[in-house]
């Protein structure tokens, strides 16, 4: 039996906050997982993902206890989505958020919701700087999801937990029904490759242009890095990962501490073209189902716009 309350799932924790004031009323759920970085099998139910993610996670970012409670109490809530009577998925236009709506789309698809308990409301305009004012008229404006939507994004998760980079491109070639902004996310994600050249990300680059432009604190650093983006994702826990990642590398690319980070020798010649990193520091990453570890990873060639 379902009830008349209302399931909201949203991107974290930011956005709840602007719900309860709004008077949104119903279940509120933050999903919270960076679903761009790290393993992402193929194949796997909801709570098998949620297990290699809270490893990840874990050993990334830390508090393994609480990551593992976070994440199984978000999956429990999500599970009783039967119960509510209607389900309304709140997400921004950026990687973060598409991933996220992909993964929560196919596991109600698995569920097998009577037609018209779900809808989504995608935005263009992040959701967590909004005010009530802004944030209260969307609601009216949801969409239902129709069995089109759903089966687009189960052909997107599909290509982004395939263990080949060419199914992640794919995605990122094509617009997908009811997801405006998945098409520019998967974009996005191919160009966290190894580039051609120098070996970088194209996130790794924009942390290493962000220090080369001048002494600055760490948020200083992740506001230079972040408007460099079309669509920003990256929160500021996981810019200052790749801050770190650069700095304690068996090649660093940065060095100093926190409030005076500055460009090696080796980092001043990847970021001018003159060296590849990877020659130095083998890649130690994954991307969705694709392994990126080891000396030859497969590479995004930026200029052509197509992996090498």
């Amino acid at each position: 039996m379902s009830s008349v309350e209302t399931l909201h799932v949203t991107n974290g924790d930011s956005v709840l906050y602007t719900f309860k004031k709004a008077g949104i009323g119903g279940t509120h759920l933050g999903w919270a997982d960076v679903l761009n970085e790290g393993p992402v099998p193929a194949g796997l139910t909801l709570e098998q993902t949620t297990a290699v993610r809270a490893r990840y996670l874990s050993e990334r970012y830390g508090s393994a206890i609480k990551t593992i409670h976070t994440l199984e109490k978000r999956d429990a809530v999500l599970r009783r989505a039967r119960e509510f009577g209607e389900v309304v998925l709140w997400f921004e236009h950026d990687l973060y958020d598409q991933l996220q709506i992909l993964q929560i789309l196919i596991t109600l698809d698995d569920m097998e919701l009577e037609p018209g308990r779900v809808s989504t409301i995608q935005s263009d305009s992040y959701l967590g700087p909004m005010t009530v004012d802004e944030l209260s008229p969307l609601l009216p404006k949801r969409r239902t999801a129709t069995a089109a939507i759903f089966k687009s994004a189960r052909r997107s998760w599909a290509r982004f937990t395939a263990p080949d980079p060419s199914e992640l491109f794919a995605a990122a070639q094509e617009d997908a029904i009811g997801l405006p902004f998945l098409r520019a996310a998967m974009q996005r994600l191919c160009q966290e490759y190894p580039w051609v050249g120098d070996g970088l990300s194209r996130g790794q680059r924009h942390a290493l242009e962000a220090v080369a432009q001048g002494t600055g604190s760490q948020s200083e650093l992740f506001r230079r890095a972040q408007n460099r983006e079309e669509a920003s994702f990256h929160g500021d826990s996981g810019f200052y990962k790749v801050l770190d990642d650069l700095r304690e590398s068996v090649a660093p690319l940065i060095e100093g501490d926190e409030g005076g980070l500055v460009l090696t020798a080796l980092g001043r010649r990847v970021i001018a073209g003159d060296a590849d990193w990877l020659e130095y520091a083998p890649s130690n990453r994954w991307i969705g189902g694709v392994s990126l570890e080891g000396a030859n990873p497969p590479r995004w060639d930026d200029d052509n716009g197509r992996f090498a």
